[in-house]
């Protein structure tokens, strides 16, 4: 994948994921809600039927598991890069794939519900 084709993929992912949080807000209509459909899937379509359509499953796939299993993302990619700092590549990943599990963290990080930590109470 040339450097402005990821570029571009990043760009329309950020856009795509800011898209569907934008659905999402309380004063939302109906009209709106569907129009940010549209348009997320005007986007996806365009990647899946292009030539980075697999790096842009990657990318869609790593976002669906930082949002939903944040912690063990957080293992795999501690994994990598030791392995990666030992001059290990167990996982097969290419340079945008790695980027792509980065960007994924840094898109859901702020919609991730932080646990309370040990010792904290309700009053």
């Amino acid at each position: 994948m040339e450097a402005e084709h990821e570029e571009a993929m990043r760009s329309d992912f950020r856009e795509r994921t800011a898209l569907q949080h934008s659905a999402y807000q309380p004063d939302v209509t109906e009209d709106q809600i569907n129009e940010v459909y549209t348009k997320t899937r005007q986007i996806d379509d365009r990647w899946n039927a292009g030539p980075h359509a697999d790096q842009w499953r990657y990318l869609s796939d790593a976002y669906a598991d930082w949002r939903d299993a944040p912690d063990t993302m957080d293992r795999f990619i501690d994994n990598i890069e030791f392995n990666r700092a030992k001059g290990y590549d167990d996982f097969g990943l290419d340079e945008v794939q790695r980027r792509s599990l980065y960007q994924a963290r840094e898109l859901t990080e702020p919609h991730r519900v932080r646990p309370r930590g040990r010792g904290q109470r309700e009053r």
